[in-house]
């Protein structure tokens, strides 16, 4: 009887080492990364001696592209990439109204819309269907459409 219980305690160990190691797998390289976008966006910080910024999201289309908000309202973006080089600055833009409209008819919602830099900068729709980038004033730049 007890060599069957030892024997079950030691199953349910490696079962959980196993599933710790899988979750742990899956998470680590994710993590790796937001750790790094981290100590790159303070390096950014900390270099231009920026107030009150937040980073908002990293964007990846023909290179790697960091985008923040700065300024205590967010009033501005700032476009920056891999080496911490700041090179945009930009007033944040008002939402072109075939976003909204896309909003309003339930195409996309306001969790798929970011930022991003295609040659400049772009409203990026990324969900389940689509990959689109949508120009400042309106004008589809890119468009890819996923699924079936």
């Amino acid at each position: 009887m007890s060599s069957l219980l030892f024997t079950f305690l030691l199953g349910s160990i490696l079962i959980l080492l196993i599933i710790i190691n899988i979750f742990a797998y899956i998470s680590g390289p994710a993590r790796k990364l937001e750790s790094d976008d981290e100590k790159l966006f303070l390096s950014v910080v900390s270099a231009y001696q920026l107030v009150d910024a937040t980073f908002i999201n990293r964007h990846a289309h023909q290179r790697i592209t960091y985008i923040a908000q700065l300024g205590s309202i967010n009033e501005k973006l700032i476009f920056y990439d891999e080496a911490g080089l700041v090179f945009l600055l930009i007033d944040i833009p008002v939402r072109p109204q075939v976003l909204n409209d896309m909003l309003i008819n339930g195409i996309i919602d306001e969790a798929d819309i970011s930022y991003g830099y295609f040659g400049t900068p772009v409203f990026v729709i990324d969900n389940e269907n689509r990959l689109q980038y949508i120009s400042f004033s309106g004008e589809t730049l890119f468009y890819l459409k996923k699924g079936d």
